[in-house]
């Protein structure tokens, strides 16, 4: 799927001081396209953010496959 941001939705989260602009596309980005989980070793803004809204799950590669590889 493509999923379009918007710089003016970007802008406006950089605008709020929630998070840097360098990471508001990527939080868009997986708000927008209604992503169950985001894995990334550089997540601790996002995560924080994730976790207010409960938007989707923010987990760190290890985090990710110790929960969905390696589980019963």
């Amino acid at each position: 799927d493509f999923i379009f941001v918007d710089d003016r939705d970007i802008q406006a989260i950089a605008d709020a001081g929630i998070i840097p602009r360098e990471d508001a596309g990527i939080y868009l980005t997986a708000k927008q396209a209604k992503a169950q989980c985001f894995v990334s070793r550089n997540y601790k803004l996002i995560r924080a953010l994730a976790e207010q809204t409960e938007e989707f799950e923010c987990l760190t590669p290890s985090e990710f496959l110790q929960k969905y590889a390696f589980s019963d």
